[in-house]
């Protein structure tokens, strides 16, 4: 018995999608499917802790964009 790990997306279908290595082809195997969710990786972490951290820290001084100046006419390019 060999142990063959996989990151596998599965599809709306509920479908996945699997190539083995050529070394099984044309056989006979059985298969043990063992589903877990992925782990987030640490720069996702690290981007969501930053998120949370500096969540609301311009609650209580909002960016106001001015108001523009009006766009000066051009002529057409063709």
């Amino acid at each position: 018995m060999k142990t063959l790990q996989f990151a596998a997306h599965i599809e709306n279908n509920a479908q996945l999608h699997l190539s083995l290595p050529a070394e099984y082809a044309n056989q006979d195997v059985e298969l043990v499917v063992i589903i877990q969710r992925r782990k987030q990786t640490i720069e996702q972490q690290n981007w969501l802790a930053f998120i949370n951290q500096s969540y609301g820290c311009l609650v209580d001084d909002p960016l106001e964009r001015p108001e523009q100046p009006a766009l000066n006419e051009i002529d057409p390019l063709l």
